[in-house]
């Protein structure tokens, strides 16, 4: 069986989504113009990855000095005359050229930034060969999961583009100060000068007081810059067609900007369940499969359902009581300080919930004012017929 089409038509993510939920092994190859790009899976997990976009891994180990151009020469060599298509890394821990433990973090940053680079391609066509994957020396005993890969290379994705507008705001604000200091330049003239004789030490008391009042100034203008072109960013990309899977990455994203653990859960008529997760970590079992299998009955007294039938965020102590004592126990046992709730709504329907914490450090929960906003916007996405149905017949295709 295999999965064919467009990214016009099918998002990325929703790909990712649907062979991870399926658990398929093959090699998904997606074309852009003259740019391919290539990615193993071996029972919905990814191995390796490569893109014309982004350099080799090689290449970034000698660029880094993890490896010498010898050793990288040698191994591209072995590989050429193999018999078996047989992975560079492998390779290179045969001969010993670099250790495995440092060879894991460097794939899953290569991984990374070729799914990043991946995320950037709204056209082109995608093709999914299903085929077995034999265990060729893998470097990962299991694979990577597809929503920690997908997350990260989002993460990074966001921040260079804050990186971006922070240096633009940079820009400006020099410009500013620059003119300001040729202001300056003008009033410390010699008229200036003959009234500052008269009291000198006044005049130095009142520029500094007047400079610690522009840099705070300053401070709050960049971190009011800050926030507000993260919230109009996110707001302007979940405003496009959008699918179920990209506006819970979008919701989660935000959330984990400002918490340490978060839980998306999506609606049904009287439960609402684990969707998505950031944060989470378990000492058996995979985080985002224990998320999926909580399940909050809606006809059942417990904040949750008194903040959706308040509509209404929440911050502030969860009460102890037992269904409150079951989700903290199914979510790790430890009683958070301050939780954070909103219920996503389009209209009078409840699309989706959020849940977020900021365990394991027992601190209170910042600002949320901003991811209030945008989770208003989220709510209308979520609902909207296409979004919602869109991944449950691709997954139901390849069932």
């Amino acid at each position: 069986m295999s999965l064919n089409g467009r990214l016009e038509d099918l998002d990325l993510s929703d790909i990712f989504q649907i062979l991870s939920l399926s658990k398929r092994s093959g090699v998904l190859t997606i074309i852009r113009r003259d740019t391919t790009g290539r990615l193993v899976f071996k029972e919905g997990l990814l191995l390796y990855g490569s893109s014309d976009g982004v350099n080799k891994i090689g290449y970034n180990l000698v660029k880094k000095k993890m490896l010498t151009n010898d050793e990288l020469e040698k191994a591209l060599e072995s590989q050429k005359t193999s018999e078996k298509q047989i992975p560079l890394g492998s390779i290179l821990l045969k001969t010993g050229a670099i250790s495995k433990e440092d060879l894991q973090t460097e794939l899953k940053s290569h991984l990374t930034d070729v799914v990043k680079n991946f995320l950037g391609w709204e056209t082109g066509s995608f093709h999914f060969n299903v085929q077995e994957i034999a265990d060729q020396d893998p470097l990962f005993d299991k694979g990577l999961n597809l929503d920690f890969v997908l997350m990260e290379a989002t993460r990074q994705r966001d921040e260079d583009g804050r990186a971006q507008i922070e240096e633009e705001s940079h820009q400006d604000n020099k410009q500013e100060e620059d003119e300001e200091i040729q202001f300056g330049d003008f009033l410390e003239g010699p008229l200036l000068s003959e009234v500052l004789s008269v009291s000198s030490t006044n005049g130095s008391n009142a520029r500094s007081e007047r400079n610690e009042a522009h840099q705070e100034t300053l401070l709050a203008q960049a971190t009011s810059t800050k926030g507000s072109a993260l919230l109009t960013s996110m707001i302007e990309e979940i405003s496009r067609p959008a699918t179920t899977g990209e506006i819970t990455l979008m919701v989660i994203r935000y959330a984990a900007e400002i918490m340490n653990r978060v839980v998306i859960f999506l609606a049904k008529k009287d439960t609402i369940i684990g969707s998505g997760q950031s944060g989470f970590s378990f000492k058996e079992g995979s985080a985002d499969q224990i998320i999926r299998q909580l399940n909050i009955s809606r006809s059942n007294p417990s904040l949750f359902q008194e903040v959706i039938e308040k509509r209404t965020c929440y911050r502030g102590e969860l009460p102890d009581n037992a269904q409150h004592q079951n989700f903290i126990a199914h979510i790790g046992g430890q009683w958070p300080k301050e939780v954070f709730l909103a219920p996503l709504f389009k209209g009078e329907q409840l699309s989706a919930f959020l849940y977020g914490d900021n365990l394991p450090e027992q601190s209170l929960i910042g600002d949320t004012d901003g991811l209030e906003a945008f989770l208003k916007v989220a709510g209308f996405a979520f609902g909207k017929e296409g979004a919602v149905n869109g991944l449950v017949k691709n997954n139901q295709a390849m069932q």
